[in-house]
């Protein structure tokens, strides 16, 4: 499957809590704007620093500045030029002849014009503030003086012009102590904001995506009981438990750094590279581009050079193994009188070793320091061209320290993206795993209009079934025939396990044969309902004898129509009532990985309690390899009570089980290579008798 189909297949799984996912989403816009707020409490606060909340002068005016402010000054109507040369306080007779058109551009007519400006952008209170300023009845202009020198930048002047307008306070209180409280305020307001939204995010996107999580692994869950590939290994569904922990954790990772950084942080990025663009255009683009060209050429250089020092770090890491081996070859030196060739392989190794290294420290003494210089020379060049436009008049000191800040930033938003990155490819990976597995049609289902299967009365069929493992089409079974009468004892064994469990795992179906079929009492289980099967038929295996949770519901199951007393009773049959009794907490004991320990034996126990608790028509029973001699006997006692008249098939790991069993099926190369009773085998059977001795030892009691 496509990675990026699965992981958008995936993605979709965020839908099942959409509150959370759009809020986490709201959230990653939210913080990057407010992050260029800060920027702009930056803005306002160096300039606050530097002009200290006063108007531009006529004095420190550049030649295009005083051309420009003339040009706007020059189309007012006179009427407008002469009200606002009033407004200002000038006397009358001064007022009137600054409005000739023959007069020169000075310092009155630039607080005139500045009275307009302020006025028509802020409004008329604002312009009364500054008229009053120029008076001498009020102090610090605040934010009206950088309104006033940004009117020839049509982005900026706006958007600071909307600041006043919006926040009348940061002009009107006149002072300029008062203006800077006020930035602190809500330059902590915002930070606070900033965190709150981070906290949110983080919040909403781990409620997305761990419900995303547990909806996938609640589907593999189910997927896995309906797969036979999965039931076949005697050691569990491994692939199955794989894909439920590992890959759907790399998917939630994935999910949750898409969330986080992976939006956040491109828009983060967008958002002050606009915020820098809206500063200084052509400065912005130029400091991109010689980024751009610094990471091209310098970066690349630098990537050669750590791939240099990763070589050279493999190579010696091969020379000390080959030292190792020379070290360890002691004794045959010895013996073989090699003390010289071996004394110069060595020497040889050791130059080798030591030329590996010294490979290894260049490539990273180069490559590091190479990254810093080419990082510090974009920084210095920024500086160094930002310095020459200040000079030059174009851009304001309170201006160009909000864009350096701004493109300075850029990094971290880059650096946490591309970090993340490997998150995002193991996501997209582990999705595409996990969504072929949950594709796989399922191995075992139940037919429409399944019969109701009584308990066995009579005799359970194997009619020439044949197997394939499902997924590797290995053949475990061909044209296997047996049958087993009603209460009858038998015993499966063979050099290859997989093919007596596959034979074990058929008749609960947990898996359907390749071809032939299977009865009990002529019914073929194929058209059967499975749970009618299923709850005739107890099964323990040396494997899945405990999990964790309570004796009391590793008997019952968690089934409430079984009574303690009935779990008690079973438990007793099964000898396991006398050492529950001395556990911690008696029958409500966790047991398990991460319960109460128990020995093998006593899991073994505990598990055919829980097969003789439901009363099965059939009982599959797969031995513990290894037991002591005290618990054999405990066992034989409960074979003895518990399976006279009652159908079971074994799994031996015991000679004392072989001998006990009415007949004994020999599996080989998926066929009944022989059958017969303990006895029987041994004298007709090559196989069985060599298979007896190798894995059952009956003379290992006698030494």
């Amino acid at each position: 499957m496509d990675q990026r189909a699965a992981f958008t297949r995936a993605w979709r799984f965020l839908n099942f809590k959409p509150v959370a996912k759009w809020t986490a989403l709201t959230a990653a816009v939210a913080i990057g704007l407010v992050t260029v707020a800060l920027l702009v409490v930056l803005g306002l606060f160096a300039d606050l620093v530097v002009y200290r909340g006063h108007a531009p002068t006529f004095a420190n005016l550049g030649t295009m500045e005083r051309d420009s402010y003339f040009d706007n000054w020059s189309r007012l109507e006179p009427k407008e030029r002469q009200r606002c040369l009033m407004e200002t306080g000038l006397p009358d007779k001064l007022a009137a002849s600054q409005a000739a058109d023959e007069t020169p551009f000075s310092q009155p007519l630039l607080d005139a014009y500045l009275f307009h400006w302020i006025e028509a952008r802020v409004g008329a209170e604002a312009a009364r503030h500054y008229a009053d300023a120029l008076k001498g009845e009020r102090g610090s202009l605040g934010i009206l003086g950088l309104v006033a020198r940004t009117h020839d930048h049509w982005l900026a002047n706006r958007s600071v012009s909307s600041i006043a307008r919006l926040a009348p306070w940061t002009w009107r209180s006149g002072s300029a102590i008062g203006y800077l409280s006020g930035l602190l305020l809500l330059g902590v307001t915002l930070a606070l904001v900033r965190a709150v939204l981070l906290f949110v995010l983080d919040v909403s996107a781990a409620t997305a995506t761990l419900e995303a999580a547990t909806r996938m692994r609640r589907a593999i869950y189910h997927h896995t009981y309906r797969l036979g590939t999965l039931a076949i290994r005697a050691l569990g569904p491994s692939e199955a438990v794989s894909t439920f922990t590992r890959h759907v954790e790399s998917v939630h990772d994935g999910l949750y750094a898409w969330l986080t950084v992976a939006i956040r942080e491109p828009v983060l990025f967008g958002l002050l590279l606009l915020f820098a663009l809206a500063i200084n255009f052509w400065l912005t683009v130029a400091f991109v581009v010689f980024a751009l060209l610094v990471w091209l050429a310098g970066g690349q250089l630098a990537a050669y050079y750590l791939d240099q020092g990763r070589a050279g770090t493999r190579t010696a890491a091969t020379q000390l193994a080959l030292l190792q081996e020379s070290l360890m070859l002691m004794r045959l030196v010895k013996c073989y009188l090699m003390e010289l060739f071996n004394q110069g392989r060595v020497e040889r190794q050791l130059k080798a070793y030591s030329e590996s290294r010294m490979s290894q420290h260049l490539g990273e003494a180069i490559y590091r320091p190479l990254l810093a210089f080419l990082a510090m020379l974009a920084g210095v060049v920024l500086f160094y061209v930002t310095g020459l436009i200040v000079l030059d008049g174009r851009l304001g000191v309170a201006g160009a320290i909000v864009l350096v800040t701004s493109l300075v930033s850029l990094y971290w938003p880059l650096q946490n993206f591309l970090t993340n990155l490997k998150l995002l490819r193991r996501g997209r990976e582990s999705a595409a795993i996990l969504f072929e597995f949950l594709g796989r049609p399922a191995d075992v289902g139940q037919v429409v209009g399944a019969e109701f299967l009584p308990p066995l009365a009579q005799r359970l069929e194997f009619d020439a079934v044949s197997l394939r493992e499902p997924g590797s089409g290995r053949v475990l079974l061909k044209d296997v025939s047996l049958t087993l009468a009603a209460g009858q004892r038998v015993a499966l064994v063979g050099p290859d396990e997989l093919e007596k469990h596959a034979l074990f795992y058929l008749i609960p179906r947990f898996l359907d044969p390749t071809s032939g079929e299977i009865r009990i009492d002529q019914h073929n289980l194929r058209w059967v309902t499975l749970d009618s099967l299923r709850t005739q038929i107890a099964v323990v295996l040396q494997h899945n004898l405990v999990f964790n949770d309570t004796v009391a519901n590793n008997i019952g199951c968690g089934d409430t129509a079984y009574t303690q007393p009935q779990i008690i009773e079973a438990a007793k049959l099964a000898h396991a009532h006398h050492f529950i009794q001395k556990l911690p907490r008696g029958y409500q004991t966790p047991i398990g990985e991460l319960g109460h320990a128990l020995n093998v034996g006593e899991q073994f126990r505990v598990a055919l309690a829980r097969a003789i608790l439901r009363d099965p028509a059939l009982l599959l029973i797969e031995e513990p390899a290894t037991v002591d001699d005290d618990t054999k006997a405990l066992l034989d006692d409960t074979f003895a009570r518990i399976l006279p008249n009652r159908t079971v098939v074994f799994l031996p790991h015991r000679g004392a089980t072989l001998s006990a069993c009415d007949k004994v099926y020999l599996l080989h190369q998926g066929q009944i290579e022989a059958s017969g009773t303990h006895r029987e085998l041994l004298e007709k059977s090559d196989l069985y008798r060599h298979l007896y001795y190798l894995e059952f030892n009956p003379f290992a009691a006698r030494l």
